[in-house]
C-alpha cells in the first residue's frame, strides 16, 4: 500500500540558527551569459559544501527574483524586464560524492580520483565550473517523418529523432518601483516575483548561468539580479 508522497524538510538551512535560508543572492556579472558563463553554485549551504540533492528524487522549488531598481544616478528607472536562469547539475562521481567535495571542505578540493574521472577543467579549478561535472537540464523534443514545421527538418522515415535543447528558466518581471507592485511587499519584504514547480533531481548540486533584458539598453553598470531559492526533495510515493 502506498503510503503517498514523502518529502524532506525545506532547505537549505542557515548552519549556525538551523533557520530556512531564504535570503537573496546576488548573481555576479562572471555569470553571465547562459552559455560561457561561470556557473554560480545556488543550492546548498557552507556546512555541506556542494552536496544537496540525491539523483532521482523529485524537488518542489520555491523561486523567488528580486528586482531592485538601480540607485547609480546614471542609471535611474533602470531595471530587468526579463531574466533568464540556465539550471546546471553536479553529477556524483565515485563514493556517493560530488567531485571536489571531501568531508566539507567545499568545492575545487579535487582529489586524484577527481582529476583521473574529470580533470581540473578550465582554469584548475577542480569543480568550479567544470563542464565535465556541471550538466544543463535537457528537454527532448519529439521530431517525427510527419514534422511539417521547418526548423527543425523531419524525421528519416519511420523513425523519430529526439532532439535534446537546454532548460532555461525564464520569468517576466515588473518594474521594481511601481508604488502598487511594492505595496505587496512590506518592508523587510524583497519586492520580488515568486514562483514555485516540480522538477526532477539531476545532479547533487544545483548551479545557475544568467541573462538579461533591461529596460534602458546601455552598456555596462547594469543592476544585477537578485535570487531566493528554497526547495524541498523527496518521492512521489
Amino acid at each position: 500500500m502506498s503510503k503517498g508522497a514523502e518529502f524532506a524538510e525545506l532547505g537549505p538551512k542557515v548552519p549556525t540558527t538551523g533557520l530556512l535560508r531564504n535570503g537573496f543572492q546576488t548573481l555576479p556579472i562572471t555569470s553571465q551569459g547562459l552559455e560561457d558563463g561561470n556557473i554560480f553554485r545556488i543550492s546548498g549551504d557552507s556546512s555541506r559544501g556542494i552536496e544537496a540533492f540525491r539523483l532521482g528524487q523529485q524537488g518542489i522549488f520555491w523561486l523567488g527574483v528580486s528586482n531592485p531598481v538601480s540607485t547609480d544616478i546614471a542609471l535611474q528607472d533602470n531595471w530587468i524586464t526579463r531574466l533568464r536562469l540556465k539550471p546546471w547539475w553536479a553529477r556524483p562521481n565515485l563514493e556517493y560524492r560530488v567531485p571536489g567535495e571531501t568531508q566539507g571542505t567545499g568545492a575545487g578540493n579535487f582529489i586524484p580520483l577527481d582529476v583521473q574521472t574529470f580533470g581540473l577543467g578550465e582554469g584548475g579549478l577542480g569543480s568550479d565550473n567544470n563542464r565535465n561535472v556541471w550538466i544543463p537540464s535537457p528537454k527532448r523534443l519529439d521530431i517525427t517523418e510527419f514534422n511539417v514545421i521547418v526548423p527543425p527538418p523531419a524525421a528519416v522515415v519511420r523513425t523519430s529523432d529526439s532532439l535534446f535543447v537546454d532548460d532555461v528558466w525564464t520569468l517576466d518581471l515588473r518594474d521594481g518601483s511601481d508604488p502598487a507592485y511594492i505595496a505587496h511587499f512590506p518592508a523587510p519584504q524583497a519586492v520580488a516575483r515568486w514562483v514555485t514547480f516540480t522538477y526532477p533531481i539531476m545532479g547533487y548540486a544545483l548551479g545557475f548561468t544568467w541573462e538579461a533584458t533591461y529596460a534602458v539598453v546601455q552598456q555596462g553598470n547594469n543592476p544585477l539580479p537578485q535570487v531566493s531559492l528554497t526547495y524541498t526533495v523527496g518521492t512521489m510515493g
